[in-house]
This record gives C-alpha cells, structure tokens and sequence, in this order.
C-alpha cells in the first residue's frame, strides 16, 4: 500500500518482415485500487535505468482513472517499442490485473495480449 511502481511494457514484431504496423492501441486497464502518477503533470523524468527503452513512440497517450491507452505506430526496422506508467497502489487488497492487449486498430491480422493475473497489494 502506497508503494510507486513503474510498469513496462514492450510491443514487438515477432514476424520476419521489416513492415510498419500503423495505428497500433496499447490497453491496460487497472486493478481497483491503483492510480496513475501522471509524470506529464509534474515534469517528472524517467528513471536512467530507462534510458535503453524505446520510448516516447506514442502518437497520443490517453489516461484515464481505469486505464492506460497509448496509440503508436511500430516501426518495422525498429522491431519493438516500449511503453511505461508510473503507478500508485494506493488499496490493500487482492486484485484482478486484466490483460494488456495490443493490437492494428484498422487491420485485424496484428494484435496480441498477455494473460491477466492476480495481484496482491500488502499493507506497509
């Protein structure tokens, strides 16, 4: 509780092909009882330990109470972009994390998730 995490997460091309994949959304809904640190309101910089990511890919971030929403295009050359929040686990608690799902918002061959899971917020 009231611990502040960063959550990473990376999108990659896994094909053999060097093709762009425009207007890609990246969702990951919250647990209740998480909150977002909004690091473009404070003007807060990342951590150096980050200064290997690909960051900063996103065309729009869109924050909202439950949810992150980034909306990118993944550069076939590149091969993968990466995408962090800053979190608050403001809740005590046992939580679902649902699924984080990317996918081509206008081409149904890209998209991809990784399973949800439980999660466990302990007292200080």
């Amino acid at each position: 509780q009231g611990q502040v995490f960063w959550a990473h997460f990376r999108v990659k091309n896994s094909q053999r092909q060097y093709r762009n994949i425009e207007n890609v959304a990246l969702v990951q809904v919250l647990p209740a009882g998480w909150e977002v640190q909004n690091t473009r309101l404070s003007g807060e910089e990342m951590p150096g330990w980050m200064n290997n990511y690909r960051l900063n890919r996103e065309n729009y971030l869109d924050i909202r109470d439950d949810r992150v929403m980034w909306f990118f295009d993944l550069n076939g050359y590149e091969g993968y972009a990466d995408f962090v929040v800053k979190l608050n686990a403001v809740t005590v608690g046992e939580f679902s994390l649902p699924a984080a799902i990317a996918e081509a918002m206008y081409n149904e061959e890209y998209q991809a998730s990784v399973a949800g899971k439980t999660v466990l917020v302990k007292s200080r």
